[in-house]
Parts: structure tokens; C-alpha cells; sequence
């Protein structure tokens, strides 16, 4: 009788485990990687964020185009920079901010002074948003 609700225990423990295994998430993904884990096409994004931009801050046809192109080509060399150093990124910090000041006179020559100024406006709103949340937070 013990032999036998010993073996009716083991093979209850076997079968939950199991069960559970089954059930377990395959991987999680990281929150800033959109929905579902993917990374979106570098292009499509440029795209996206460019038509954003144009309806926020009210551009024409011309400078959202060549904002698109220059979005796309900031993403292809801040990727390139990120693997370039991928093991010492305080090497490449003066890379990266390199790159960043040739993004911003790029952007600056793109937009007019108005428009620049509200962009930078939205800029500054957007990181105390974040800073504000963390308050929250604590």
C-alpha cells in the first residue's frame, strides 16, 4: 500500500512539473522593443517619426524628406558605432557625440529657426515628463 501512494505521489510531482514547463513563457522581451519583441525596419521608423515631426511641427513636403533620410542615416551610423565599440563604450563616446552634433546642424539646417525652437521646446517637455515619473515612482 505505501509502494503504491508513493508511486501515486511521484508520478503526481512528474505530471505537474511537467505541466508547468509546457506553460512557461518561450522568452521575455524587452518593453522598448515594441510590441511582440520586434525591431522595426530602421527605414520604416525614420518614416514614422518623420511624419510625426512634420505634423508637429508643421513642415513641408521638401523637409520631411529630407528629415526622413537624415533619421535613416543617423540610425545606420549610431548602429554602426554601438558595434564598433560594443566592448569599450567609453571609447566611443566622442564618436557617438560627433555623430550627434553633425545630426543636430543637419536637423538645424533642415528646419527653420521657428520650427527648431519648437522642436527643442518638445525636447525639453518630453525629458521632465520622464523625470517626472520617476518621482512618482520613489
Amino acid at each position: 500500500m505505501k509502494k503504491t501512494l508513493a508511486l501515486l505521489a511521484a508520478l503526481a510531482f512528474t505530471t505537474v512539473g511537467t505541466t508547468f514547463a509546457q506553460t512557461a513563457p518561450a522568452a521575455t522581451t524587452p518593453a522598448h522593443h515594441g510590441k511582440g519583441g520586434q525591431h522595426k525596419d530602421p527605414a520604416k521608423k525614420a518614416d514614422q517619426k518623420a511624419g510625426k515631426m512634420a505634423k508637429e511641427l508643421g513642415l513641408n513636403a521638401d523637409q520631411e524628406a529630407r528629415l526622413e533620410k537624415l533619421m535613416l542615416t543617423r540610425h545606420q551610423e549610431t548602429a554602426a558605432l554601438k558595434t564598433k565599440y560594443a566592448t569599450d563604450k567609453k571609447a566611443g563616446r566622442a564618436d557617438m557625440k560627433a555623430a550627434h552634433d553633425r545630426y543636430q546642424a543637419e536637423l538645424k539646417q533642415i528646419l527653420t529657426p521657428e520650427q527648431y525652437a519648437k522642436f527643442e521646446q518638445q525636447k525639453a517637455q518630453h525629458r521632465g515628463h520622464g523625470k517626472d515619473k520617476m518621482r512618482a515612482k520613489s
